[in-house]
């Protein structure tokens, strides 16, 4: 987390100001959902939010037959996840009662069961500036997460990160997923930079999943910011 954050504000610069940064037993439950309702209340029509979360995953088996994913915080119990856990609908829910454009959530955690739109094929050969003013006009509620329900996020030493973390910040601290080389990279080609590289070095033990939250067709992009 202290990482993504150093690459947000060195390579994107966004503001310290408006980073606020949870971690070890600060990202308790009430803590995480007290930052999600600030974001409802303080961001603004023209402001883009991005959301990175590392920790445990699960998924939990629903009546109906389906199923909900589970956020697990410093202080969640697995034994009552409903009572200790983020539900994944809590992010969807958040998404949809913010006022902010463009909205991303990067969830280096695995677990099912969130209620999705397939986003729009995209094709990275029309990336020209009319192309991106298109889809950067429209809202945008966004999620790529480290893989699926079943499969676990793999970490090494030697990375000092997970799969998935090490490849996002290669993919957008070192410039990697910019699959057209025109200075900006979408969520798609982060999504597909992701899925590619975490599944080679998780030797296919889990896949990153690039969804919509809604059926918003808009995109988050990050722009290179010259330092």
């Amino acid at each position: 987390a202290e990482d993504i954050q150093s690459m947000l504000i060195d390579n994107f610069h966004f503001q310290q100001d408006n980073i606020v940064l949870l971690k070890n037993e600060e990202a308790t439950k009430t803590s995480i959902l007290q930052e999600f309702s600030n974001i409802t209340k303080k961001a603004g029509e023209n402001d883009r939010v991005l959301i990175f979360f590392a920790g445990h995953g699960m998924t939990g088996d629903l009546p109906s037959g389906g199923e909900l994913g589970y956020l697990i915080p410093v202080d969640g119990n697995i034994q009552d996840l409903y009572l200790s856990s983020i539900g994944m609908d809590e992010l969807e829910k958040v998404s949809k009662i913010t006022n902010a454009k463009h909205m991303l959530y990067l969830v280096d955690a695995c677990y099912g069961g969130i209620s999705i739109y397939q986003p729009r094929g995209a094709d990275y050969k029309q990336t020209s500036n009319n192309y991106i003013k298109k889809i950067t006009k429209g809202i945008s509620r966004q999620i790529i997460t480290a893989g699926g329900r079943g499969e676990m996020t793999i970490e090494k030493s030697e990375w000092g990160h997970s799969a998935f973390t090490k490849n996002l910040l290669s993919g957008l601290r070192d410039w990697m997923a910019d699959a057209d080389s025109d200075g900006i990279i979408t969520v798609q080609e982060l999504g597909t930079f992701l899925k590619k590289k975490v599944t080679i070095d998780s030797d296919n033990r889990q896949t990153p999943k690039t969804r919509n939250l809604t059926t918003d067709e808009g995109e988050f992009v990050f722009v290179y910011a010259e330092n």
